[in-house]
């Protein structure tokens, strides 16, 4: 078998969590966009994550198979979104892509008009966000929108020859694999970051892979979910006493990247509900400044969208927070 330190890839960095369990942490200049994990189960060698670019998941499949010595038997997917399913396509029919009922459904209807609407607007994106790297004043803005350059680069080198492949098992609920090396459970929830979320719990191990459920340094999309059930879900990823968490994008964490994305959620409900106060309007609402802690952390145009967000959620559903 091999070991981190033979294989390298340009579109991740892997980094051994436990014995037989590693993540795969996208680069910064590659094509993962997105985090995975390789789980070695004794028996069976799983994939927590297909990334998006196939150059990039084939890199995924031939590490796994390199580090457990074997074939992957299993592919999970976490949730729909297509940073973390295009890459299903790398992997041959004899392996089995899991997930729930739901993500698959959402895969085989908005996965499919999610590609055509980025056939129409990935490259008109692109433009726009070199023509802003050109006038980009400062360290962080240039930082950010060359991260922007290189994710619609991955999208439109990937669109031609993209070939979704839905998940061939679903489940729903929970689910364990039992190995003669550790045991894995997947959890599932819906609703909360996307319409169906599955994290996997390694409890020999201590880790857990949370999928989209935790950004670390990266602001989280909540307006595919509910905030209030993704911080439900930290609360009972907390009691799993575990001590290393991966999540969908970012670097590997500890149990305070959990409080982390708990104050994010908080902050920006604090932030609409003083805006509320003072009758901002939802215009108003979108131009709020990116708080200080915040402003450093990829993916910075989700921050008005989720203030938008949370703005219609407080103002129509008549359940404003009075915390």
């Amino acid at each position: 078998m091999g070991n981190i330190n033979s294989f390298n890839s340009r579109h991740f960095q892997l980094e051994k969590l436990s014995d037989g369990v590693y993540a795969a942490i996208n680069a910064d200049d590659g094509w993962a966009i997105s985090n995975a994990g390789i789980i070695d189960l004794g028996d069976r060698t799983l994939v927590f994550d297909a990334l998006l670019a196939p150059e990039a998941a084939a890199d995924l499949r031939d590490a796994a198979e390199s580090l457990t010595g074997r074939k992957v038997h299993t592919v999970i997917n976490s949730h729909p979104h297509y940073d973390h399913v295009w890459g299903n396509q790398v992997y041959s029919s004899e392996v089995d892509i899991i997930s729930t009922t739901q993500t698959r459904d959402l895969i085989a209807t908005e996965g499919f008009e999610e590609v055509k609407a980025f056939r129409e607007a990935a490259p008109k994106r692109l433009e726009t966000v070199e023509s802003q790297l050109m006038e980009a004043g400062d360290d962080i803005a240039r930082t950010q929108l060359r991260y922007y350059i290189i994710y619609y680069q991955a999208i439109i080198a990937t669109l031609p020859k993209l070939q979704i492949r839905l998940p061939n098992m679903v489940f729903d609920g929970a689910l364990t694999f039992n190995g003669p090396k550790r045991s894995a459970k997947l959890m599932t929830y819906e609703g909360a970051h996307s319409g169906s979320d599955a994290i996997l719990h390694l409890p020999d191990d201590g880790i857990v892979f949370m999928g989209d459920i935790l950004f670390i340094d990266g602001h989280p999309y909540l307006p595919d979910g509910d905030p209030d059930k993704i911080q439900s879900i930290l609360g009972v990823v907390r009691n799993l006493k575990a001590k290393t968490f991966v999540p969908g994008h970012g670097s590997v964490g500890k149990i305070e990247h959990l409080d982390m994305m708990d104050e994010y959620i908080d902050t920006l409900n604090a932030l609409v509900r003083e805006a509320i106060k003072q009758r901002a309007t939802e215009e108003e609402i979108g131009k709020i400044a990116i708080p200080k802690e915040y402003q450093h952390w990829i993916f910075p145009s989700f921050f008005s969208a989720n203030l938008q967000f949370l703005f219609k959620r407080q103002t129509t559903s008549g359940a404003e927070l009075v915390k």
